[in-house]
This record gives C-alpha cells, sequence and structure tokens, in this order.
C-alpha cells in the first residue's frame, strides 16, 4: 500500500487524494495502537510529500508523532526531521523552541550533514552573514530546501536593505543575483521590481544597476513588513 501511495504520487501528483490516503494510515495505526518501523516510515514519507506542497498543518501533524516515535528507537531518519525542525523554527522565528531543539542535540547529533547544515544557516542569520546564508540555501541537503523557500525571501529583503546601506550609490545586478542565491539577472530584478520602483533599476553602460542610495529605505519597509510573526496552525 505504502509503495503504491508513493508510486501514485509521483505519477499523478494528486495531493488531496494521497494525503486522505495517508491520514487514514495514520488513524488505522492509531486506532490499533501498532508503533513499529512501518509507523515511521508512513509519517515521514506523508511529512516528507507535505512539505513538498507547503502544507505545513500536515507536516507539523506528522513532526509531532515522530518525535514521540524516535523516542521509542523504531528506526526511521531522526536526524534528517531534525534538521526540518530547526529550519521550520528559523522559519517562524521561534527561538524558544530553536534553543529547546538545540538542547536536546548531542555532540554527536551536531556532527550530522544535515543537522549541521541546518545550524549553520541558523548561525549565518544570527550574525548577518548573509553571504554564507545564501550559499547554504543553494547546498540544502535532503527535503530542507522546501522550508528554506518559505523564508529566503524574507532574508533577501533583509539583505538587500543591508546592501543598500554598504555599497552605495549603486551596485550591479549580477552582484545582487550571485550574492542572493537568484538563479538568474532576470529573477533577481523581478524580485526587486516586486517590491521597488521601477527606476531605482536602471540601465547602465556597464549593465543593470540597482540605485542603492535611493533603495534604502523601501527595503528597511519591506524588511519589516516581511520580518512579522509567522503564526502557523499545528505549529509544534
Amino acid at each position: 500500500m505504502l509503495d503504491l501511495l508513493k508510486k501514485k504520487w509521483r505519477l499523478e501528483n494528486n495531493y488531496t487524494y494521497v494525503c486522505d490516503q495517508f491520514k487514514s494510515m495514520r488513524q488505522d495505526l492509531t486506532v490499533q495502537h501498532i508503533k513499529n518501523e512501518f509507523t515511521v516510515n508512513v509519517y515521514e514519507i506523508h511529512a516528507r510529500i507535505a512539505l513538498e506542497k507547503g502544507d505545513l498543518g500536515e507536516y507539523n501533524q506528522c513532526q509531532t508523532q515522530l518525535r514521540a516515535l524516535y523516542s521509542q528507537n523504531l528506526g526511521g531518519h531522526p536526524m534528517e526531521f531534525m534538521a526540518y525542525r530547526i529550519l521550520y523554527f528559523i522559519h517562524t522565528r521561534n527561538r524558544t523552541a530553536i534553543n529547546d531543539a538545540l538542547a536536546d542535540l548531542t555532540p554527536a547529533d551536531k556532527l550530522d550533514p544535515a543537522v549541521k547544515h541546518a545550524l549553520d544557516v541558523r548561525s549565518a542569520l544570527a550574525l548577518g552573514n548573509y553571504h554564507k546564508f545564501f550559499q547554504l540555501y543553494l547546498d540544502t541537503p535532503n527535503m530542507g530546501a522546501y522550508l528554506m523557500d518559505m523564508f529566503v525571501d524574507r532574508e533577501r529583503l533583509a539583505a538587500l536593505a543591508c546592501i543598500c546601506k554598504v555599497y552605495k550609490p549603486e551596485v550591479k545586478i549580477r552582484f545582487i543575483t550571485e550574492e542572493l542565491g537568484f538563479e538568474s539577472d532576470e529573477q533577481a530584478a523581478r524580485f526587486i521590481l516586486d517590491h521597488a520602483p521601477e527606476d531605482l533599476l536602471q540601465e547602465k553602460p556597464d549593465g543593470v544597476k540597482l540605485l542603492t542610495g535611493k533603495a534604502g529605505q523601501v527595503f528597511e519597509v519591506a524588511k519589516a513588513e516581511a520580518h512579522k510573526v509567522v503564526d502557523i496552525k499545528g505549529q509544534i
């Protein structure tokens, strides 16, 4: 049944159907008090699919159950999901929860590549090291990129506010593309124009440039708006 559902998801991408089937399986396992490696597998797969679809409510329900199952040493991938927890709390900017998660980590846990990556993301943001943050964003293990995608634009706005302070009166769009992990200059320009007036991007003889001297306040306001508290149902 599990392999069939995974195959159906890959082929048809019908999230509503697959989600309902997984919820039904989870309910059966709960009613029958079945807690084993198969149970862990069901919750892990459902959590990954929910992440892929950006369904944080469903993901949180799975993650909550997985924490309890992992504590019983029933197998699975606890370090992968610990990394997701940390990235999720970075997304929601829940410092208390991050500190609680860190307190649960052993020295060996911190050496796990996925957990280390998540801790490095936290550290880069705490230090305002946007260069490091976007390098980590482009090299995220497992399915962590789906979580980072949820807060990368917020951090791009913060980085642009910072760039506008440091680099005046203008900066090449290519620099922004490379520093902030955009796929192309066009994508970077579109992002800027989603938040700033068109006249702040100008075509110069040596390429398109952002007029940082004038754009600073625009991105400070956008950054403040983007950093308002995130509230998500089923939060863990």
